[in-house]
């Protein structure tokens, strides 16, 4: 009996996609958007200071 995880049973299922560690890091523009959503939510505003 192997102690070591198979590359296959690390990575998950490439067929759905969802791996079994922490989700996939989104794209730029959508990073940006989900943190402007994000600072208004909590009462900021949707840029930071300095930026834009």
């Amino acid at each position: 009996m192997s102690h070591h995880k198979s590359n296959k049973e690390v990575e998950g299922d490439p067929d759905t996609g969802h791996g079994r560690g922490m989700p996939r890091r989104p794209d730029e523009d959508e990073l940006e958007e989900r943190t402007e959503e994000d600072r208004e939510e909590v009462g900021l505003s949707p840029e930071p200071e300095g930026e834009g």
